[in-house]
């Protein structure tokens, strides 16, 4: 028997090797769609335009509090992890030397419910002592999935800014122009921007060296993305989510043997460098899929995150959020 499948991600390479056809699912005929996150988090939300998509873990979350308008669940599959601290900038005419002095400013987020700025937003609040209801925030497009948010957080539309998916660029304008403090930049578009700019700077000095002490206290690399499909397909085909699971899993492990070659193609020269780098801060398990203590430990500390910042209805077990896939890890 063979199903078929429409998938949804982004052209990254730890799933490459699926949009290609170099990893074929046993038992699964699949259109693999490459499609920009917000508009396919809101394809696959809103309109459920696709069998399975990757997504924001944050919209996904926010979903699971209305089963029968979102009747989607997740594989333990997570394609995207970053941490935020370098997606984190501030402008230079304020007096901003830490995320506490936050309190009474203005800051800039995709939205609310944006994975990274979630993180960002724990992280400041748990690690640096930033009372996030002091803040002002401006988001520049509207939630994936509905939310209520606490009336104890002060969020607003950009300043005389419409609503744009499309546009990411509208919140550089907005900071550029000096309406906003501080920004939190997921999709990484503002960084050149910043680092060529007098009037904006990263907000810690050395970024890198945060995100390596925030890992090497925590063992956190942050999730941002998870793997989500139909309950429906689920119900009629158990075997599916094993065999997706397996795909997934297959395509990352083509990625990382590249990866391992010094002659790799790319545009960075000392790409092997970094990813010895990498390998020696994050560890050899750094993309490991599946419900794992690391993973759990992540996903944990993000689901306390997301019930704190009012995305949740209450604080979910992480079990209750993914299909069991650990046959295929067998």
């Amino acid at each position: 028997m063979t199903v078929d499948l429409s998938i949804a991600c982004w052209h990254r390479d730890l799933s490459h090797a699926l949009q290609t056809g170099e990893v074929e699912l046993e038992g699964i005929d699949t259109t693999v769609l490459s499609e920009y996150p917000p508009k396919r988090h809101r394809r696959f939300f809103e309109r459920g335009d696709y069998d399975v998509a990757e997504v924001s873990l944050a919209s996904y979350l926010s979903a699971r509090k209305d089963r029968e308008r979102y009747p989607f669940t997740a594989i333990p599959v997570f394609p995207a992890k970053r941490f935020p601290h370098s997606f984190f900038y501030k402008r230079t005419d304020t007096d901003i030397q830490k995320p506490a002095d936050l309190e009474g400013k203005k800051v800039g987020i995709q939205s609310w419910q944006t994975t990274r700025d979630v993180w960002m937003r724990g992280i400041a609040r748990e690690y640096y002592d930033l009372d996030l209801t002091k803040v002002h925030w401006y988001q520049r497009k509207e939630n994936d999935v509905p939310l209520s948010i606490p009336d104890r957080y002060d969020i607003q539309p950009l300043p005389e800014k419409p609503e744009s998916v499309d546009d990411p660029d509208t919140i550089t304008e907005v900071f550029f122009d000096g309406e906003l403090d501080a920004v939190i930049e997921p999709a990484g578009r503002l960084f050149w921007d910043v680092v060529e700019s007098d009037v904006a700077e990263l907000f810690f000095d050395d970024p890198l060296t945060e995100e390596r002490d925030y890992f090497r206290e925590t063992g956190i690399h942050p999730v941002l993305h998870v793997i989500a499909l139909r309950e429906e397909i689920v119900e009629e085909h158990p075997w599916v989510a094993v065999n997706l699971f397996d795909g997934f899993c297959e395509a990352r492990d083509v990625c990382l043997d590249g990866l391992k070659s010094p002659a790799r193609n790319t545009a960075i020269t000392w790409n092997h460098l970094h990813l010895r780098e990498q390998r020696e801060v994050l560890g050899p398990d750094a993309w490991e899929y599946g419900l794992t203590d690391r993973n759990r430990r992540e996903v944990s500390k993000f689901i306390e995150y997301a019930d704190n910042q009012g995305l949740i209805p209450r604080p979910y077990d992480v079990d209750e959020l993914f299909v069991d896939c650990s046959v295929a890890r067998d």
